[in-house]
């Protein structure tokens, strides 16, 4: 979809730290189970995050370290992702089939289905 895309919320260039919201599911997906929606909002998350730090690395060539915090799309914006990326690492993670130890691997932590990993502070 054209505009299917992440919303930056925070953006801090030295050290390089960012911040956005994931999207949230897809119209046609909403009248799923609650745990199915769950799930899926979490996996599709989960890919855009990879994808990010991929595009980042790959626009800043220079970039070494990237600091970051995935949120909800809607209020609260419990914290679901987060971690602090180094480029060696991401590219060491590359080898792993399983996008959750690829992720793992690169340092990023992840909350569970449905969970928060930390609050975010106002």
């Amino acid at each position: 979809m054209p505009h299917d895309v992440l919303v930056l919320a925070d953006l801090s260039i030295s050290p390089f730290r960012i911040e956005w919201l994931a999207r949230d599911l897809h119209p046609w997906d909403r009248d799923l189970s609650l745990e199915l929606r769950t799930k899926l909002f979490h996996e599709q998350a989960l890919r855009d995050t990879e994808t990010a730090l991929r595009r980042l690395f790959s626009v800043f060539p220079g970039l070494e370290q990237i600091a970051f915090r995935v949120l909800e799309p809607a209020a609260p914006s419990r914290v679901i992702a987060a971690g602090n990326v180094a480029r060696g690492e991401f590219e060491a993670a590359d080898s792993f089939p399983s996008l959750r130890m690829r992720l793992h691997m690169m340092g990023v932590r992840m909350a569970a289905a449905g969970g928060a990993l930390e609050p975010v502070a106002a």
